[in-house]
């Protein structure tokens, strides 16, 4: 029986665990917090968790829209909003530790570090495996002048803390964690300033959908200022205030920085290891997860591939393949998706126009809103759209990009297709029920193919059509 060690109990460091055990190994994992890492116990579940609560909320508020009245005000508790993500963080803590057990994995509360390639010390045991996979994460970077104490300064991992709301909070940052936390914390009747380095929100995303995001949160009442980098976050008597260029441009009365994470590599014994990491401290992997060492792995943020907690877990699977001569296939980054708990909803997955259009690729674009949908406006969603990116020359898919209600369910219509080189054309031909949110997925594709059924013809094409007729 072959044995894998595995430093971290995250999302890739637990489900390689699991997947390990399940098919013959014996595996030793290795972390001195509750497993679950930060998707659990900081990240994906309690913000999710929240979220859900902040959907609701702003339901209630539009009741009367629904035809419904309501007696009395709805507002929200936010100890007994922390109250019911701890339960649910601890209900699926219970449920790894349970899942652990039933694999006979050996979990070892402490550190873990090399001694050398074949040799880790954890406190006083030493552990020779066959082979070691790394999964320790990541931690929110803190640059130099940011004077976080957690309490008036503080990141994501600090926030969820909080013994209570301030009345105003300045967000550092504009990628997926600012800007969800700028939608909760904007429902919770917190006064949002986000302050973004770039010139739009989700930049990492399709610009269209930025757009949409922007104009929203403005609707919304939260503030964005852009092309605003940050170079300093101090605490006065005045509040929390931010510099640039050495002007102070907005205080608050906290601030939350949410500006990226850093890999968990350092402490790890690499060196001793033969362990190579990048200029930004991420560990070097190839596209099976080895790294520079022989019989050493890295899955999840710690190899800086991605920062998605379901990519993780891909990645840990993949290793562990490897590792075990089962059969593997790398993973092909462009086909995970990406999913983005704002309001509305964002999910995407493959290229953006903007790099279609920068790898010189002859594409197509069809575009759908969500307000030409029956099952949106039941919803009283009408905010958004599906955009579909096409090849011209073999009608494969090339990217899918979403913003409305259930974007992170629907996305996955184009992840499948991607993952197989399909064509849009699969999704054409694939009938979608109605009324449903995923009609705009097919009507997209139709658009990008030559005609979405329930977009109005352009004067092109109805030149077209006369031309013919």
């Amino acid at each position: 029986m072959r044995h894998l060690a595995i430093l971290g109990g995250g999302p890739a460091g637990y489900v390689a665990a699991s997947h390990a055990a399940a098919h013959g190994a014996r595996v030793t994992l290795i972390d001195p917090r509750p497993l679950g890492g930060t998707c659990l116990h900081q990240g994906c579940i309690p913000t999710k968790v929240l979220v859900e609560s902040c959907v609701l909320l702003e339901k209630f508020k539009r009741a009367e829209e629904f035809g419904l009245q309501t007696v009395g005000s709805i507002s929200a508790d936010w100890s007994k909003l922390k109250q019911r993500f701890s339960e649910v963080v601890a209900m699926l803590g219970e449920g790894i530790d349970r899942l652990m057990e039933n694999r006979s994995v050996t979990c070892i509360r402490g550190y873990g570090c090399f001694i050398d390639e074949d040799t880790l010390r954890v406190a006083d045991k030493v552990i020779r495996p066959d082979a070691t996979l790394i999964c320790t994460g990541s931690f929110p970077t803190a640059p130099a002048g940011f004077d976080i104490d957690g309490a008036f300064i503080g990141t994501s991992d600090d926030l969820l803390q909080w013994e209570s709301l301030p009345q105003s909070i300045l967000i550092i940052g504009s990628g997926i964690i600012a800007c969800e936390f700028a939608c909760i914390l904007k429902s919770l009747d917190v006064d949002v300033t986000i302050l973004a380095s770039g010139s739009r929100l989700m930049s990492a995303g399709d610009k269209d959908v930025s757009v949409v995001l922007q104009r929203e949160m403005r609707k919304n009442g939260i503030k964005c200022i852009f092309d605003c980098r940050i170079e300093r976050v101090v605490r006065e008597p005045e509040g929390v205030v931010a510099y640039k260029d050495g002007q102070a441009v907005a205080v608050a009365e906290r601030a939350l920085v949410a500006i990226g994470r850093d890999a968990n590599s350092k402490n790890l014994g690499l060196e001793s290891a033969g362990v190579a990491i990048n200029g930004y401290g991420e560990i070097v992997v190839d596209d099976l997860m080895r790294t520079t060492a022989a019989d050493i792995y890295a899955a999840g943020d710690v190899n800086g591939r991605s920062g998605l907690a379901h990519a993780a877990s891909a990645q840990a699977k993949l290793a562990v393949d490897h590792f075990l001569n089962r059969h593997c296939t790398p993973i092909r980054d462009r086909a995970i998706p990406v999913a983005v708990f704002t309001h509305p909803e964002i999910a995407y997955v493959g290229r953006t126009e903007e790099e279609a259009k920068r790898d010189e690729l002859d594409y197509t674009v069809g575009k759908f809103d969500l307000r030409a949908l029956g099952r949106a406006h039941a919803l009283g969603e009408i905010s958004g759209f599906v955009k579909a990116i096409v090849a011209k020359d073999n009608g494969h898919l090339l990217g899918l990009h979403i913003i409305g209600p259930h974007a992170s369910e629907l996305v996955h219509e184009g992840a499948l297709l991607l993952q197989r080189y399909g064509k849009a054309e699969e999704l054409r031909a694939t009938v979608h029920a109605h009324p449903t949110i995923a009609e705009a997925v097919l009507e997209a594709v139709e658009d990008a193919l030559g005609q979405a059924t329930h977009k109005l013809l352009s004067k092109r094409q109805h030149h077209d059509i006369l031309q013919f007729s």
